[in-house]
């Protein structure tokens, strides 16, 4: 976070209290008015530059795609799965490297719309992203084996609400306004809520 402060901000995000404690000794070291003084007498910079979109140059190799896919779809699954099942609307979602990473709308919001990014520029096809997930389910559900709230999605995907709607983020990301999750996420929690109340019944 301290990148931040010497590329002249003067506050910055952080995701836990922790966090912001730490990130606190960082004002310590920066002087941020002077740093944003040193900053201003650069030459300005273009603004074309600025406008520019980030564009893939190169192909991705095989390798890489398949990392990301996995990665970006046990992210989602993990995230989606707390919200709509357990109403828990920021998580602590463990990797593929089982690392603790803070999850919440917005970071989901970012994986979705990579992936459904990739699928309408055809670098992956439908049946791959449908495939991989199913394979993430996998992982997420032995990730959760001790959480004893937890409805295991792999068992039968397609009549699982949190995978089709973790699924449905992406496979009809690009129709939603400005890639918000929120109408795919509320929808899911109301089924949910309304099976469960049902089975109380």
């Amino acid at each position: 976070k301290i990148s931040e402060l010497m590329a002249g901000a003067s506050t910055a995000w952080v995701p836990s209290p922790v966090g912001a404690v730490l990130h606190s000794i960082h004002y310590h070291r920066v002087n941020v008015p002077e740093r944003q003084m040193q900053l201003a007498m650069r030459p300005p910079a273009s603004i074309e530059n600025l406008l520019e979109p980030p564009l893939l140059l190169e192909k991705l190799s095989e390798a890489d795609m398949e990392h990301e896919l996995r990665e970006n779809a046990q992210s989602i699954l993990g995230y989606v799965v707390r919200w709509v099942d357990l109403g828990v609307g920021c998580s602590k979602v463990p990797d593929l490297q089982n690392v603790g990473l803070m999850e919440d709308r917005a970071t989901l919001r970012i994986s979705s719309q990579l992936m459904a990014n990739w699928l309408h520029h055809g670098l992956v096809t439908e049946e791959k992203m449908r495939e991989t997930f199913v394979e993430m389910a996998k992982v997420v559900d032995q990730q959760n084996a001790r959480d004893q709230q937890y409805r295991p999605m792999s068992q039968n995907p397609e009549s699982n609400i949190a995978f089709q709607a973790a699924l449905k983020l992406v496979l009809a990301g690009k129709e939603a306004p400005n890639g918000y999750t929120e109408y795919t996420l509320h929808e899911a929690r109301r089924l949910v809520k309304s099976q469960m109340s049902r089975s109380r019944l």
